[in-house]
């Protein structure tokens, strides 16, 4: 095998690593999350439309800003301070109410806010 054979063949493979590597960064340029910070899913563990229709209902964006004004984080739930564990979740689903330190946090949303995400969220 010749020089000039060597180089093409050497050529023609870093191009196909390029070309992988583009179509890698497409891939993954495409299934970005949301800009709210809130990771989109296509299938709810709550049971429900997803969390992709509870971030677009209106009600549930009001829930979901409230919660984020007393400074409630997505995945800060081991530090009792979670976005959906510790906020969302127990204001749509009624029962203990939003909690920081084991103490409750009163959510000034409205009760038809409620409501309204509960119908999307699949909560009874």
């Amino acid at each position: 095998m010749g020089r000039g054979t060597t180089s093409r063949i050497l050529l023609s493979g870093a191009f196909l690593v390029l070309i992988m590597i583009g179509v890698d960064a497409t891939a993954q340029m495409g299934a970005r999350p949301s800009t709210s910070g809130i990771i989109p899913q296509t299938q709810s563990s709550r049971g429900g439309q997803g969390k992709a229709a509870i971030e677009q209902n209106p009600a549930c964006q009001r829930i979901i800003g409230e919660c984020k004004k007393l400074g409630f984080i997505v995945g800060q739930w081991k530090k009792d301070n979670g976005l959906w564990v510790d906020c969302f979740d127990p204001v749509v689903k009624g029962g203990r109410g939003a909690t920081r330190d084991g103490k409750p946090i009163s959510v000034p949303v409205s009760a038809s806010d409620v409501q309204a995400c509960r119908a999307v969220a699949g909560h009874r």
